[in-house]
């Protein structure tokens, strides 16, 4: 019996023994597929040199150009007249010629000693390869909804957040950023809205990895080769993970040559979007006087300051009484610094390719005198080498150290103090004393370290070790796989020390000092640290076949994982100075001290598969299923099946359209249909939880602690469900224009949620030591989602480059089924109205007369320059039955952007523009 800890809760979770979902013995087969070493034959006939010329489609030569003897590490460049020569160990074999910009060419050498080949430009738009789950694909026989930006456009616009700057790129994308503290301001983004009353999250995928610790928002843009998103039922391949979408990360890797050393700076300037404009001084004396006219207009117009009071307000002649205090002014700055570094080097031989990086983030806060900063430095190395020409190994490290300093009043509580304050009320005094602001918060000194530190260094590392063995006795048939350890560690230390405050006493002209922050004028510290690990081991069979107009691609895999998390806190208060923070320092009393802990470890293993098929580029399929089991759900219930079906249809292709239709380069209807999972739900929910609460005198006056139930169990949970719809439509016209329409439907069902609406508190169902209802969730809730997205895009290349693409996203919800009381009137009900609306009064007016108050009914007490709320029952009262639900949500259900680049020689401009709605 294993028992997980913490201040609030002991939650018994059995060991599984009849399931080992972590199976050790899986390492033993990965690394002997690492230690598989095989030897190659030698070449029984004699080399033969091969020699020859490689020109463009106008007839000029290509210096640089690779020509690769098929099937082997052999190989060579053109020379500056776009001549080669090599040496192959036979004369039956091809060459292929390759070149950036153009499309690959493969030449039979035929018994030839001179092969000579002309590249014709690539049209990238077909030729292009995207990744998906768990592979690469020729970006024209993609049957799902794919989208991918690379990491070259994203760092023309670059953002210390890397999520900060994918927003307005990709159709279907919807992100939203509502903050923009240092070392917190990533924006919250979902595929396609929200479709769920639980948790939305996006898969992050990094190299491979599912759910690599560290995740997307703190990766250098500078390491991104590429991120794609899978959007529809392409995202199967990830299973009960994939219900919310998945975003795909690849990073950047080496590449034949010599060492190419890349330094890159930037400085940015970061500056509040838009602040609310507030009331000066004599403004808000002015409304205060007319608000005690409202309540008593026999007093007259200045009861509260006189007319001389407001003109010095307005004047500044007496700035220590009546002040005239902007607190936006006297505590943001209108420009926050930030910069970025990079430095990497690149290169290396037919055997062996790295890249290598470092890289730092400096981010400044808005606060003047602010204590808030983040720093970050991280490094990556991925080196790739071929062991012999069908043995591959891969290693890729990366790490990073992030450094955040806060105050230690929250930024929420800053801002809320900035809004509470009274422009009457001075900031700082002429004699350099800060006043006690507003219930002694002084917005000036929130910001600042006076209070103390909060100091948040957080250290990640990630590792993946590959292999790849090309399977001799089958051609096309390989085996890789992949071994990844992550492991973070999060540490929190606040040191919160009290400080002086001033209010001045203008009958006795003193300033009175009053201390504020600690406790009880005393300081406290709180620490706390988090322990994360993630090992994820994944082998997988692959296999490929070309024959004639047919082509076949398939892979079949085995996946595991373990995630732990332990996290650790302790508390002290009562220090007697603030020149020793260390918890062995605090008060000595009992009641001075807290320490609390909590771990979790669960584990996940998973068998996929995916087979596609197409005939001649022209006519799509593909299946994909994945077995998911997972240690979150109960013995019985834990294993999973999704799957998808595509198809696509390149009409472009057809003679009969070929040959009659112009300037349409590509023109391709697909579909997609499948069954996802989302099982990121809270754990132990099969088990009763306990909590102590209660304490209890047993014996002689002996406090023993209570034992109390705080949820009771479900043993019946399952997986969230979703099923996925797509219809789409893509083109490409005159080689420059793509275009791409997609209608998509999701239908989310078995969704966990608290059936604790329709259970009145009378019933006696209810957990009176905390606000979580004592039911369990159960699989209850559905919705669906709905809409439609569309992207259009233009290039031009040439000495003055540029591109422009704009994308547009309608994406609805619609909530089927939620726990609602029975009682709840239809125009109040969540049922059947998006997801997160809010029940508010519909205000149609403003009482401007007399006859307006007899006209309309009104609360009690309501008078002149009073909103008039409609009467929505016209029962002739306004009570809580005349509340309505919003048309809309807090969620935006369009979302639309343009993306723009430009550049001449070695100058470019880009500009990324975006709105909701």
């Amino acid at each position: 019996m294993k028992k997980t800890l913490s201040d609030r809760q002991v939650l018994p979770c059995k060991k599984s023994a009849k399931m080992n979902l972590f199976n050790p013995g899986f390492s033993l087969l990965f690394y002997l597929l690492l230690l598989l070493i095989t030897s190659v034959p030698a070449f029984s006939q004699s080399e033969k040199k091969i020699s020859g010329t490689v020109l463009d489609e106008q007839g000029l030569a290509l210096p640089g150009a690779s020509v690769q003897f098929k099937g082997s590490s052999i190989g060579t460049s053109t020379d500056a007249n776009g001549k080669y020569s090599l040496n192959v160990p036979n004369n039956t074999g091809s060459l292929v010629f390759s070149f950036v910009g153009y499309s690959p060419l493969e030449i039979p050498i035929a018994g030839k000693s001179v092969v000579d080949a002309k590249l014709n430009v690539e049209n990238t738009a077909l030729t292009e390869v995207v990744v998906v789950g768990y592979g690469t694909q020729k970006k024209a026989t993609l049957t799902g909804s794919v989208s991918e930006v690379k990491g070259t456009e994203i760092v023309k616009s670059p953002q210390p957040n890397l999520s900060n700057s994918l927003a307005g790129r990709f159709s279907g994308f919807v992100a939203n950023n509502r903050g923009g503290e240092p070392g917190y301001d990533g924006s919250s983004y979902t595929v396609r809205g929200f479709a769920s009353t639980g948790n939305n999250d996006v898969l992050i995928v990094v190299d491979g990895v599912p759910g690599q610790v560290g995740g997307l928002e703190r990766l250098d843009p500078n390491d991104v080769e590429s991120i794609s998103i899978l959007k529809d039922a392409s995202a199967a391949v990830y299973g009960s993970r994939a219900a919310n979408g998945v975003i795909l990360v690849t990073t950047k890797r080496g590449g034949k040559g010599k060492p190419t050393i890349s330094y890159s700076f930037n400085q940015g300037f970061s500056s509040p979007t838009r602040l609310p404009k507030l009331a000066d001084a004599p403004t808000y004396a002015a409304i205060l006087n007319e608000i005690d006219y409202y309540n008593n207009p026999a007093g007259g117009m200045n009861q509260h300051y006189s007319a001389d009071e407001i003109n010095k307000f307005r004047n500044g002649s007496d700035p220590i009484n009546y002040p005239n205090t902007d607190w936006q002014k006297e505590t943001l700055k209108s420009v926050a610094l930030q910069n970025q570094h990079n430095l990497s080097i690149n290169g290396g031989s037919d055997n062996t390719k790295y890249y290598l990086s470092i890289g730092t983030i400096y981010q400044d806060g808005l606060y003047k005198n602010g204590a808030t900063q983040y720093n970050q430095y991280n490094f990556r190395s991925n080196v790739d080498a071929n062991i012999t020409e069908r043995l591959k190994v891969s290693l890729s490290l990366a790490g990073r150290q992030e450094d955040r300093q806060y105050p230690t009043s929250g930024a929420g509580n800053i801002f809320r103090s900035i809004y509470r304050a009274y422009p009457t009320v001075v900031s700082v005094y002429p004699n350099g004393l800060p006043s006690t602001g507003v219930e002694n918060n002084n917005p000036v000194m929130l910001g600042t370290s006076v209070g103390g530190l909060s100091k948040n260094p957080t250290t990640v590392f990630n590792g993946i070790l590959r292999a790849s063995y090309a399977l001799p006795f089958v051609n096309g048939l390989t085996i890789d796989g992949f071994y990844s350890v992550d492991r973070s560690y999060n540490f929190t230390k606040t040191f919160n020390t009290p400080y002086p405050l001033y209010s001045y006493d203008k009958a006795n002209d003193v300033y009175n000092r009053v201390i504020t922050g600690g406790s009880a004028g005393a300081a406290t510290l709180t620490q706390d640290e988090t322990n994360i690990s993630n090992i994820v081991q994944n082998i997988k069979l692959n296999y490929a076949l070309h024959t004639g107009k047919h082509n076949i691609t398939a892979l079949v895999s085995y996946e595991q994982s373990q995630n732990k998390q332990e996290k650790f806190g302790a508390s002290r208060i009562n220090y007697p100075t603030v020149s020793t923070p260390e918890l062995s320092q605090g008060g000595a009393a009992a009641t001075d001290k807290n320490n609390y802990g909590s771990s979790y470890n669960f584990t996940r293993k998973s068998y996929i598969s995916r087979i596609a098929y197409n005939f001649n580029e022209k006519y799509l399929a593909e299946v994909q299923a994945r077995v998911d089991g997972s240690s979150i759900f109960p013995e019985g219930k834990q294993y999973g099946f999704f799957s998808s079906v595509s198809a696509g249809w390149r009409i472009s292709e057809e003679p009969w359209f070929k040959n009659r239709v112009k300037g349409v380069d590509d023109l391709k209807l697909r579909a997609s249909y499948g069954s996802l999972g989302n099982d990121n739900v809270g754990q132990f929910q099969y088990y009763n939880n306990y909590s102590f609460n209660n304490t209890y005198v047993i014996g002689s006056n002996v406090i023993h602690p209570g034992i109390d139930l705080t949820k009771l169990a479900n043993p019946d949970i399952t997986w969230e469900v979703a099923k996925k719809m797509d219809l789409g439509l893509n083109a490409v016209l005159f080689r420059n224009i793509s275009w791409e329409f997609i209608y998509f439907q999701q239908q989310r069902s078995n969704i966990l949620a608290t059936r604790n609406a329709s259970i009145p508190n009378i019933s006696g169902i209810v957990n009176p030591y905390g606000s979580g209802a004592l039911v369990p969730d159960e699989n209850i809730g559905k919705v669906d989602n709905s809409g439609f997205e569309t992207s259009v895009g233009y290039s031009h290349s040439g000495d003055f480059r540029y591109n422009i693409s704009a994308n547009f996203t309608y994406a609805k919800s619609n909530v089927v089924f939620i726990d609602e009381a029975a009682g709840a009137l239809p125009y109040q009900r969540q049922t059947g109205r998006p997801l997160y609306t809010y029940q508010l009064y519909n205000a149609i007016g403003i009482f401007r007369t007399q006859a307006d108050l007899d006209k309309y009914p009104h609360v009690n007490g309501a008078r002149l320059g009073d909103l008039i709320l409609e009467d929505y029952n016209k029962d002739g009262k306004i009570t809580a039955d005349d509340q309505i639900r919003t048309e809309y949500g807090n969620v935006p259900q369009i979302m639309y952007g343009v993306v723009f680049n430009a550049g001449y020689k070695n100058f470019d401009l880009s500009f990324v523009f975006i709105r909701t709605g």
